[in-house]
C-alpha cells in the first residue's frame, strides 16, 4: 500500500527513493501511535518541553484571529497531529474560543477511553463522527472553533484531485466554514524530533467550500513535496486514492 500510494504520487522517483520515505513514514506512522497512548501519562513539564506552538497560532492573518465568528482549522494527518489539542494550554489566549475536534471512536472501549482523555486533557472536545455533526456545525455557528481532518479518503466525498490523480473529497469543513462565514485555516504540526513538535497555522483564502478543499489539497501536497522529511510525515499507509471519482474538481497539476 504505502510502496503503491508513493508510486501514484512520484511516478518519477527513483524506486530506492520510495522505497526509503515509505520505511520511514511507516516508522512515523507507529511513533504517531506510540505517542497517542504515551502522552496521556506524560508530565506537563514534559510535554512543555516536546511540544511548541508556532506564533503563526496567534497571528489573525495566519491563525486564530480575534473572538467573533468561528474558525475552521483543517488538520491533515501528519505525525504529530495529537500535539494540535494542547493548543490552548500552550497559548492560553487561543482558548477565548473552545474546540470542538470531531473524531472516529476507536473500537476497544479501553483504549478510545484512554485516548479521549489524553486528547481532552487541556480543554479539547471531542465530537464523534457518528452522531456529532450538528454539534460540530453548532459550534461554529457560535463563534467557537471547529477541527476537522481534511486528508482522508471517503466513500460519499466529491470528486476532488490529489498529485494529479481522482481521489474522493471531503467537503465538510469548507462547507462549515463558508455557511457560518468562518475562518478558514490550515492547522498542522511539524515535527522537529521524536515525539516533538511545533503547531502551526496557515491562512486558507478561497471563497467557496469547493476552493477551500482544493486549495487544502494544493497546501499538503506543496509540503509533502518540499522536501524528504515532509514527505515521511505524511501517513502513506492511507489509501487517498481508494475511492477515486470519475471527473475530479480542478486542482493542482501532479
Amino acid at each position: 500500500m504505502v510502496g503503491r500510494n508513493l508510486g501514484r504520487a512520484f511516478p518519477a522517483a527513483a524506486p530506492a527513493w520510495r522505497r526509503r520515505i515509505g520505511r520511514l513514514s511507516c516508522r512515523r506512522t507507529a511513533e504517531m501511535a506510540l505517542f497517542a497512548l504515551a502522552s496521556p501519562a506524560m508530565s506537563e513539564a514534559e510535554l512543555r518541553d516536546r511540544i511548541a506552538a508556532d506564533d503563526s497560532l496567534t497571528d489573525p492573518a495566519r491563525g486564530l484571529p480575534p473572538p467573533g465568528p468561528g474558525v475552521v482549522l483543517f488538520v491533515p494527518h501528519l505525525t504529530m497531529l495529537e500535539t494540535v489539542t494542547t493548543a490552548t494550554w500552550l497559548r492560553p489566549e487561543l482558548a477565548a474560543r473552545s474546540w470542538h475536534v470531531l473524531y472516529r471512536p476507536l473500537d476497544q472501549p479501553a483504549a478510545d477511553r484512554w485516548v479521549r482523555e489524553g486528547r481532552e486533557r487541556f480543554g479539547m472536545r471531542l465530537i464523534s463522527r457518528r452522531d456529532g455533526l450538528m454539534r460540530l456545525m453548532r459550534a461554529a455557528r457560535e463563534g467557537q472553533v471547529a477541527v476537522v481532518l481534511f486528508d482522508q479518503t471517503t466513500q460519499t466525498g466529491a470528486p476532488g484531485s490529489f498529485f494529479g490523480r481522482p481521489c474522493a473529497v471531503t467537503l465538510l469543513p469548507g462547507l462549515i466554514a463558508r455557511r457560518f462565514g468562518c475562518a478558514a485555516r490550515i492547522c498542522w504540526t511539524e515535527r522537529t524530533g521524536f515525539w516533538r513538535s511545533r503547531v502551526r497555522t496557515e491562512a486558507l483564502h478561497a471563497t467557496d467550500a469547493e476552493g477551500l478543499t482544493v486549495e487544502a489539497h494544493a497546501w499538503l501536497e506543496g509540503r509533502l513535496r518540499s522536501g524528504d522529511e515532509a514527505c515521511a510525515d505524511w501517513l502513506w499507509a492511507h489509501d487517498r486514492w481508494k475511492h477515486a471519482a470519475a471527473a475530479p474538481v480542478s486542482g493542482p497539476a501532479a
